[in-house]
């Protein structure tokens, strides 16, 4: 929690726009959204390496769309 200047204390999510993530929801996520979550921030991550000059990290993309595929083929 952080405090703004009137003393109150604000919530560190809505503070802070570079943090990009939301939670789906309060407490335990379920299987189901878990991979989701997983899933969509593999895409996130190989996409954002991808888009770096010099085309990022190689190995890094590799391993994170090996991990990819095994996610879709287990659903």
């Amino acid at each position: 929690m952080k405090i703004n200047k009137n003393n109150q204390q604000m919530e560190f999510y809505k503070s802070n726009p570079r943090n990009l993530h939301t939670p789906i929801k309060k407490g335990k996520l379920t299987k189901k959204q878990k991979n989701k979550e997983i899933i969509f921030n593999l895409e996130s991550t190989i996409n954002f390496e991808k888009s770096k000059i010099g085309g990022g990290n190689k190995e890094l993309i590799e391993k994170f769309q090996n991990k990819l595929n095994q996610k879709l083929k287990g659903q």
